[in-house]
């Protein structure tokens, strides 16, 4: 089980904001609502943040959505990972590359500009441990 799922990537000064908000909506669920933020990186420069949420039922379906979605090397490369995904406190870390996201399909990134994806995992107890066995379960069905 999935508590919820956060999405979260940045207009820079050099980015058409109206493109990076099209990339955040070609990987969120239909009508999914998205926060702007305004604010300044270090050398004063204009920064939107975009940001979602997903919650329990609709976070769940998320990843079914994303692991029907992902490349077959993309999912073969995440179930290696997951390991390394996972933090003591639960949460699964993914980034997806907001180039390819803005042209519709979604991939696996390791750069620094994408769309980054934070989901809660509902472990019982809430262990690491645990947490991956949940992870396994969603990514490894068939």
């Amino acid at each position: 089980m999935i508590h919820y799922i956060l999405f979260r990537t940045q207009s820079h000064a050099t980015e058409d904001v109206s493109r990076v908000r099209q990339a955040l909506v070609n990987v969120l669920p239909p009508d999914t609502p998205i926060k702007e933020e305004e604010t300044r990186g270090y050398f004063d420069n204009p920064i939107t943040v975009l940001t979602a949420r997903l919650e329990k039922k609709a976070a769940e379906e998320y990843v079914k959505f994303l692991k029907s979605r992902l490349l077959e090397a993309d999912l073969k490369e995440l179930v290696k990972e997951l390991p390394e995904r996972v933090s003591d406190d639960c949460d699964f870390y993914l980034k997806l590359s907001k180039q390819d996201a803005y042209l519709g399909d979604i991939r696996l990134t390791y750069a620094e500009d994408v769309i980054a994806i934070r989901a809660k995992v509902a472990a019982y107890p809430a262990r690491r441990e645990a947490a991956l066995k949940v992870l396994e379960e969603y990514f490894n069905d068939p």
